[in-house]
């Protein structure tokens, strides 16, 4: 009876001890510990080096942001996008990304900025030849050419977390 007493205790202070602690951090205990082991989604780049896909990953990654590493050619993700539950739209916005299915294997590009006249400027790798980074406007009647894939918020972005 002693035994089962002092175990008792024990185990009341340890999750007394855990309630405390989780409410510790803003994320808790639970959420510290999951950002802390849980690997990046945005770790590895899995796109074609020197192809607009690898481009577009990297500027999504430096943003803090997440799209998925298993869309392939650019053909296929507006459509691999919205199944994986991401916003695909007709509404161009700053740090979204750009897609066509025109062209081979189509193409993805970068939204830096969206400009008071609906024009778009955008940069983009390999729309001329591999590797090449290039930047264009693209004009507001041809807005409607293109679908709009807006990435997700990273819930663990490694290389951000010593920025903040």
């Amino acid at each position: 009876m002693k035994k089962t007493a002092v175990f008792l205790f024990i185990v009341l202070l340890a999750a007394t001890g855990l309630f405390i602690t989780d409410h510790q951090t803003e994320k808790g205990l639970l959420g510290t510990l999951e950002y802390m082991l849980l690997p990046d989604p945005m770790a590895n780049n899995t796109y074609d080096e020197g192809e607009c896909t690898y481009y577009v990953f990297d500027k999504v990654k430096t943003q803090g942001d997440m799209i998925e590493t298993s869309w392939r050619h650019a053909e296929f993700w507006a459509a691999r996008a919205k199944t994986d539950g991401y916003t695909v739209n007709d509404e161009p916005a700053e740090g979204a990304i750009l897609q066509t299915s025109r062209g081979e294997i189509g193409h993805v590009a970068y939204i830096e900025t969206v400009n008071e006249d609906g024009s778009i400027d955008i940069s983009e790798m390999n729309y001329r030849e591999p590797y090449e980074v290039t930047e264009r406007t693209i004009t507001a009647d041809r807005i409607d050419e293109y679908a709009y894939i807006h990435p997700k918020v990273n819930p663990r972005p490694k290389e951000m977390e010593n920025r903040t």
